[in-house]
């Protein structure tokens, strides 16, 4: 079974999480900005034994990915995204998003796995499916864990609300309707982990949150 940990990192406060399973884990959205961040990180995963086998990026803004190229390069581990980053660096690459907003941050690796609509991930005996669903961003990914009961939502889907579509590429009615198409569906106890603020559930979006 899957077990999750999250962390908040970065001025921008994004979640990051560890998801393990028999001392193997995935790094999902690596923001850790400052040094301390870094060491909180690191000595979760050395004080669980845990053997990192991924980087998984829900989608490509800078405040999501601020501490990729240092994790990477630590546990020797690549980057993994949706196809759509391209889109996003033939605009503005992640330097140059962290630029806009006044940061700056060391480039991270390129995806060297571009992962798909219905792909499925192996985390030791478990399984996390990948659900596409641009509008925030053209990557924009969620990870769905059946057995874990749980869906990790990026920045598609947050408690009482959705992902920004101020942003390049974004797109309302493409991100609305992708979350009652591809997420709002699954059963109303999944427990959503999105990419900032408080977890929620399915059920608690479908009753009390005001986009749908």
């Amino acid at each position: 079974m899957i077990q999750i940990k999250k962390f908040i990192f970065n001025p921008i406060q994004v979640n990051t999480y560890v998801l393990y399973n028999e001392q193997k884990c995935f790094i999902i959205d690596p923001g850790c900005y400052f040094d301390s961040e870094y060491s909180t990180l690191y000595e979760f995963i050395e004080n669980n034994k845990l053997a990192p086998i991924g980087i998984i990026a829900t989608h490509f803004h800078f405040d999501h990915l601020m501490g990729c190229a240092r994790v990477a390069k630590k546990y020797n581990i690549s980057l993994s995204g949706h196809a759509g980053y391209k889109l996003l660096f033939e605009h503005m690459d992640v330097q140059k998003q962290a630029q806009f907003f006044d940061f700056e941050m060391e480039k991270p690796p390129l995806p060297e796995s571009e992962l798909q609509e219905g792909e499925i991930l192996s985390l030791s005996n478990s399984k996390l499916k990948v659900i596409h669903v641009p509008g925030h961003s053209p990557c924009g990914i969620a990870l769905y864990s059946e057995e874990g009961r749980f869906v990790i939502t990026g920045d598609i889907l947050f408690e009482g609300s959705v992902g920004r579509t101020d942003l390049y590429l974004g797109d309302m009615d493409l991100l609305i309707g992708g979350i009652k198409q591809k997420l709002l569906t699954l059963d109303k106890e999944i427990i959503v982990y999105p990419g900032h603020g408080d977890n929620t559930t399915i059920g608690k979006e479908l009753q009390n949150n005001p986009f749908f």
